[in-house]
């Protein structure tokens, strides 16, 4: 099988990437060659020769190309053509046709799309008879944001290298998403806007600007080699056709503080905070753009972004988020709508055409129902859109009650998880219904997926690219026996979906925003928090909704784990990382159910000191199966940013501050061993004397913590066999663990 493709020579860049990659994806299915041609060359005369042309070809449509109605419309056709059999993959404009090329080798060839890799079966040749499909997409975005949590390689995209964001962007583009979005830091945005005024800021030191925690955002690689990184990532997506929104207006935010040169150079006018609140510290406060001059000075970032690295059009802004201003809550939406009327004055002054996309975190967090219709109400619907990444909230307060449906321009966003939330989650009953509701909206604009972390939850990350194209009319089980038919191979596909089956309702229980009020056990794992969130003094009534459905799960998802165990080391990554992450559910799952039982019992006198010991055993199971996989090491993903740039001396310490503040929490395996078994066991001893001294235990823990930061990162070296602790935990759970 001889093939030739021919794509336009001048036109976007994306058509010369959908040639590559068909030529790369045909040699990946069946081991065959092909040449590449731009249209401008003649087409070879040989009729052996099957020919694929890439977003050309117009003259075998008479001029006319039957697309789709529709957003990103794609064709996918065989026919003759000259003499030749020949398949069109066309689009309506560069990364449609980019879809094409995947769609092709997706629904005609049988390859699938994953986060962290492909599925190429093998066949003899390419089909090139009897295909034709046009796919078109309901939505104008469809996309994704990476945001600036620090923690584990895996999870935390602003410690991915150029070919991490290159896998990143080319499964975006594979599942016909078309938007990506950075909230990693500014960059070296500041020196590029302000060179005179503020300097790259030391390397190999603390930066100036740190604070404690994730506010301390000390560099790891040096910000000249970020800025270089920036341009190089979003070159990339600009060069597959991709969205990227400028950040404007109130840019100031906890990852992204204004240098401290540029305040004591540039004196700009600052919204005070009071002492104790969010970004109350003068790097973290806005800048009051009710002065002209802060605007100007906050629209230069913009700008300096659109010359650098970006594209201008569509825009993002938070607003004044996170913050309250004034005597009371009047004074504070009227700043707070003020805002949003100056931001949108100079950008259509600077940028007539331009979209506003107005982002939902600070209406969900703090406005009533009525304040976010009289903010729409303010708004330009030709111009604005609100970015509604709370769509799969809970709360009363939500798009339903925002006045948005059929009304006013909003996208529909799943949240899906906190920072530390990176397991299994999601509450899929109320995501399917939702999504089918905003099927009939005509003025829902797309749908984005806008986690506090990256590829926590395979199944999520599947369902919402899927669902972000067109809503799926399938229950959550019939998307979840496609999901397992098309990720793993054969004979670990029963075992895997059954496993999921017994687990995947146990996500449901830790969905990012269960209830009306945020709560500190609900919303994020409570074992690693314990001695800080549970306050020995009265028993929430809401803990029966948690604790019920994992006493009658506990049989069935035991045998899961005993079912995964000699998974745990198959020799497929994809298959083992799920297998990892379905477990670390199941054990995250009851070490909350213990720590909130043991709370419960002590508060009711009752005894605790067997299912302390027990807790205590199955901590030590989960702390030791992490240590088994390099995906939750520190010092797996310290070697990963060693051996992409030169790394900070100092960052080390700085890398467990981000990990071990009480918010961001999560499945470090260094923090397991050093941080949440000692203070387990400190907090189960003090109750098992029948006492509770809350300074006594906080002073440990503080005192733990410190001596954590300051000791260098343990290499990643497993002691033990992860099936075997699959199998311990199943019995300890089963048949040790009393709930």
């Amino acid at each position: 099988m001889q093939i030739t493709i021919i794509y336009p020579k001048n036109a976007h860049p994306a058509y010369a990437v959908a040639a590559s990659e068909f030529a790369r994806l045909c040699k990946a299915v069946t081991g065959t060659d092909c040449r590449l041609n731009t249209d401008d060359l003649p087409i070879d005369a040989d009729p052996s020769v099957d020919l694929v042309l890439i977003g050309t070809g117009d003259d075998a449509f008479d001029g006319e190309i039957p697309f789709a109605d529709g957003n990103d419309c794609l064709l996918v056709r065989t026919a003759e053509y000259r003499g030749h059999r020949a398949l069109f993959l066309l689009g309506d404009r560069g990364r449609s046709t980019l879809y094409a090329v995947y769609r092709y080798f997706e629904k005609v060839c049988g390859c699938r799309w994953f986060w962290d890799g492909d599925r190429i079966p093998q066949r003899d040749a390419l089909p090139f008879e009897g295909i034709s499909f046009t796919e078109a997409s309901s939505r104008v975005y469809r996309g994704t944001r990476y945001f600036a949590h620090r923690g584990l390689h895996r999870f935390q995209a602003e410690f991915w290298n150029l070919d991490d964001w290159k896998r990143e962007i080319d499964w975006l583009v594979k599942s016909r998403l078309n938007l990506l979005m950075l909230r990693i830091g500014q960059d070296d945005l500041f020196q590029k806007a302000f060179p005179d005024v503020v300097d790259y800021p030391d390397a190999s030191a603390k930066l100036p600007e740190a604070g404690d925690g994730f506010d301390d955002r000390t560099l790891f690689w040096s910000l000249q080699f970020r800025g270089e990184l920036r341009k190089q990532v979003l070159a990339y997506a600009k060069e597959r056709d991709l969205l990227t929104p400028e950040d404007c207006g109130t840019m100031t935010h906890w990852y992204s503080r204004t240098p401290i040169q540029f305040l004591e150079r540039m004196n700009p006018s600052l919204l005070s905070q009071p002492s104790g609140t969010n970004y109350a510290q003068r790097t973290g406060l806005a800048w009051d753009i009710r002065e002209e001059r802060n605007l100007d000075l906050y629209m230069h970032l913009t700008e300096t972004h659109i010359r650098e690295y970006g594209q201008a059009g569509l825009f993002h802004t938070i607003g004044l988020a996170e913050r309250a201003f004034g005597a009371d809550r009047d004074e504070n939406m009227r700043l707070k709508r003020e805002f949003y009327r100056l931001l949108t004055a100079r950008l259509r002054r600077d940028h007539p055409g331009g979209k506003l996309l107005v982002a939902s975190w600070d209406l969900w967090m703090f406005y009533h129902p009525e304040e976010v219709r009289d903010l729409l109400r303010e708004l330009d619907p030709t111009q604005a859109i609100l970015f509604d990444y709370t769509s799969d909230s809970a709360r009363s307060s939500n798009f339903m009650t925002w006045g948005v449906e059929h009304n006013f321009p909003w996208v529909f966003g799943i949240f899906h998880a906190y920072q530390p939330s990176n397991e299994i989650r999601g509450d899929y009953d109320i995501l399917c219904a939702r999504l089918r509701r905003i099927e009939t909206d005509e003025m829902c604009k797309g749908v984005v997926f806008w986690p506090e972390l990256s590829h926590g939850d395979p199944f999520m990350t599947s369902f919402f690219a899927k669902n972000a194209w067109q809503t799926v009319h399938k229950t959550p089980a019939e998307q979840l026996d496609a999901f397992c038919a098309d990720r793993y191979p054969a004979e670990t596909r029963p075992i895997l979906r059954e496993a999921w089956e017994r687990i995947l309702p146990l996500g449901k229980l830790m969905s990012w925003s269960k209830y009306e009020a945020v709560t500190p056990w609900a919303e994020t794992d409570v074992f690693c928090r314990a001695p800080y969130v549970l306050q020995f003094e009265t028993v929430n009534e809401q803990y029966k909704d948690y604790l019920q459905p994992l006493r009658d799960a506990k049989e069935a998802v035991c045998e899961a784990l005993r079912l995964l165990a000699p998974l745990t080391l198959h020799p497929d990554d994809m298959t083992r990382r799920d297998v990892y992450d379905l477990a670390r559910t199941v054990l995250t799952r009851y070490l909350n159910a213990a720590c909130l039982l043991i709370e419960m019992r002590f508060v009711q006198n009752k005894p605790i000191e067997q299912i302390c010991v027990q807790t205590l055993a199955l901590a030590e199971c989960y702390t030791a199966f992490l240590e088994t996989h390099a995906d939750y090491s520190l010092d797996r993903t310290m070697e990963h940013l060693r051996q992409t740039a030169p790394v900070n001396p100092v960052f080390d310490e700085t890398l467990k501050k981000n990990c071990d503040v009480l918010y961001c929490r999560s499945c470090v395996s260094d923090c397991a061993r050093e941080l949440y078994l000692p203070e387990l066991t400190f907090l189960f001893g003090m109750l098992c004397q029948n006492r509770y001294d809350r300074a006594e235990l906080l002073a440990f823990c503080e005192k733990n913590r410190l001596r954590f930061e300051r000791a260098p990162i343990a290499p990643f070296a497993p002691k033990n066999s992860p099936d075997a602790l699959l199998l311990q935990a199943s019995e300890l759970i089963e048949k040790g663990l009393t709930l």
